[in-house]
Order: C-alpha cells, then sequence, then structure tokens
C-alpha cells in the first residue's frame, strides 16, 4: 500500500499539471531566486500510508535527521530536497537503508555551512523519504512527505551523520466544530484566494487545496507552506500545536501579506501606466514625423532649430560666445 501511494505521488508530482505547485528548497545552497522557494506542494497525508508508528519505550522515534537552511517543512507537504552537505547526504542513506523515516528542521542561522546542535530549532518534523537519487555531482535530489511534529530530545551521534531521539508533537484537540472555527477557516481561504490572485508565483490550483481542507491546523499549515515568510516566523507556526492558534495567527500574517500584495500591484499599475504613456507618446511622435516627412514638411522642431542655429551664426560674436551658443542649441 505503502509503495503503491508513493508511486501515485511521485506521478502526481513529475506530471506538473494542474494537481501541483512545486517547492524548490535547497539544502545546500542559498537560493538563486526567491519565487522558486515560495511555491509548495500538498498532495494530502490520504496519499501515503506512513504505517504504524516505531515508537521506544519512552514513546520516542530515534532516526537520522539533517538540517535545513532558510526553510521549515510542515506535515503532509510533499517537498524536493536538494541534499548536498556529506553529513545530510549519509543521513539520507541510512534512513533509506532503513525505514525512510529522517526528521528535518531548521538551522538558525542559514549561512552555517556545519552547524552544531545549538545552532538548530529544538522542534522540526518527522518526514518520509519516497525517493532519492543521485545526482552526477554526488549532492542528492530527495522527494520527502511530512508527517508529524516532532520535538528533538537527545543528539544520538553527530558522526558519521546526525542522529536523534525525538518526542512526537501531535495537534492539541480542537474539540468539536464551532461558528467560530468556521468563521476563521472561511475568513483566512478567503485572504488566501486574494493573495494568490494578486501573487505572481502562487498557482491558482492552491485555492482549490484550501477550500477542501476541513482541518484548521492542516490549512494552516498549508497557508504557511505557500506565505513568503522568514524562517523565525514559520518555525513559531510550526510550533503552535494549538490548531486554532496557528490558525488565528495565519490570518495576521495573510492580512499583511495581502497588503503588500495590494501595494505592490498598485505600484506596478502605476509603473505600467507610464510606461505604456512613454511607448504611446514615442509612437505618435515617429507617426508625425512619417506624416511631416509624406507631406515635405520635415521636423517643425528641426526646422526651428536650424533656424535658430542659423540666425546665431549671422551674428558677429566673440568665439567663445559663438561655441557656447551652438552648444546651447545642440543641447536642445
Amino acid at each position: 500500500m505503502r509503495a503503491r501511494s508513493w508511486e501515485i505521488l511521485i506521478d502526481r508530482v513529475e506530471s506538473a499539471g494542474g494537481w501541483v505547485f512545486m517547492r524548490l528548497s535547497n539544502e545546500l545552497e542559498w537560493p538563486v531566486d526567491p519565487s522558486r522557494v515560495d511555491m509548495a506542494v500538498n498532495l494530502g497525508a490520504d496519499l501515503l500510508d506512513f504505517g504504524e508508528p516505531v515508537l521506544d519505550d519512552e514513546g520516542l522515534i530515534n532516526c537520522p535527521l539533517i538540517p535545513l537552511r532558510d526553510m521549515v517543512m510542515y506535515p503532509q507537504m510533499v517537498t524536493p530536497l536538494f541534499v548536498g552537505r556529506e553529513r545530510s547526504v549519509l543521513a539520507v542513506e541510512a534512513a533509506t537503508a532503513e525505514d525512510g523515516q529522517i526528521v528535518v528542521v531548521a538551522q538558525r542561522d542559514g549561512d552555517l555551512y556545519d552547524p552544531h546542535p545549538e545552532d538548530l530549532y529544538v522542534v522540526g518534523t518527522e518526514t518520509v523519504i519516497a525517493r532519492s537519487l543521485r545526482m552526477p555531482e554526488g549532492t542528492l535530489s530527495v522527494l520527502a512527505q511530512g508527517h508529524r511534529r516532532v520535538e528533538i530530545v537527545e543528539y544520538v551521534h553527530w558522526e558519521p551523520y546526525i542522529r536523534v531521539r525525538a518526542r512526537p508533537l501531535p495537534d492539541a484537540e480542537p474539540g468539536l466544530p464551532s461558528a467560530n472555527t468556521e468563521a476563521l477557516m472561511r475568513a483566512v481561504q478567503a485572504l488566501f484566494e486574494k493573495c494568490i490572485q494578486l501573487s505572481r508565483t502562487l498557482s491558482e490550483d492552491m485555492t482549490i487545496f484550501a477550500m477542501n481542507i476541513s482541518a484548521p491546523g492542516r490549512l494552516a499549515d498549508l497557508v504557511a507552506s505557500a506565505l513568503r515568510l522568514d524562517v523565525p516566523d514559520r518555525q513559531e507556526l510550526l510550533e503552535m500545536l494549538d490548531p486554532l492558534a496557528r490558525l488565528q495567527r495565519i490570518s495576521v500574517l495573510l492580512a499583511k501579506e495581502l497588503d503588500l500584495l495590494e501595494l505592490e500591484s498598485r505600484i506596478h499599475s502605476e509603473v505600467q501606466e507610464q510606461v505604456d504613456r512613454s511607448q504611446r507618446e514615442f509612437f505618435l511622435r515617429e507617426q508625425m514625423k512619417a506624416i511631416q516627412s509624406e507631406l515635405g514638411e520635415g521636423d517643425i522642431f528641426s526646422q526651428e532649430l536650424n533656424e535658430l542655429r542659423e540666425r546665431v551664426g549671422e551674428k558677429e560674436l566673440p568665439k567663445h560666445v559663438q561655441t557656447k551658443a551652438q552648444r546651447e542649441i545642440a543641447r536642445l
């Protein structure tokens, strides 16, 4: 069942059709184009059977870990990861050799190439590796899906790769659906739809996904994965276990993003209007020149400049005055 689910998942990601919108994250390098980082995949947990959780006597999982630069991965999100640091490559290989489970956690400072435990956040995401491909330059291209939030309890070892024991962090029980919850979800979905309409990087398909999500926590995670947020803001949302509190926080961030997008759209429209006006004026001038040429009238402005130049030349002026006058005419 699990293998078949991943086959469906990979087919849909590779199809690049209306179903998916990809998030290109980079575990090794800085992203060249920020817009590549601000797209996401959400195919939903129902496409993948994660199997029974493997917990020790203390209720902890024990698996490899890779640190992520400039990104936070959320449960249910399907994400291509490009892994290049040697320790992380070995961690992926170890996870693949076991059951495919791996913990991903964000770095506090994305500049660090070789982070230490204190440079990593405590809360991360238990992730399942669907497929791992070795690239010609020695890096790995990994397709993974987030499973659940986890809290790192202990670093088992740091070499040759990072291995941790982590405690699963289930969402707090939201309780029975209420009118307030429904109203908040509708407000977030409406704000998100407006952001998608104004954004040049978000796929319109995300509106469909958002409208079909019934769980407040999952809706918050989808929106968080799509918005252009700083890592601390993303991490704050990952660490919020109350679905309603997370959704309320997302609504605030969405409102700020919408204000920025509306301002950006207005500025773009004003600039485009100025460009269109300049192009229209240029076109009209060229048309006027063509008409005057056909009528044998020539350019009236050029004629006036020539007449002015001739009148200055006829005057008996000192040489330096004559030179300066001709220079000023040339400026016209």
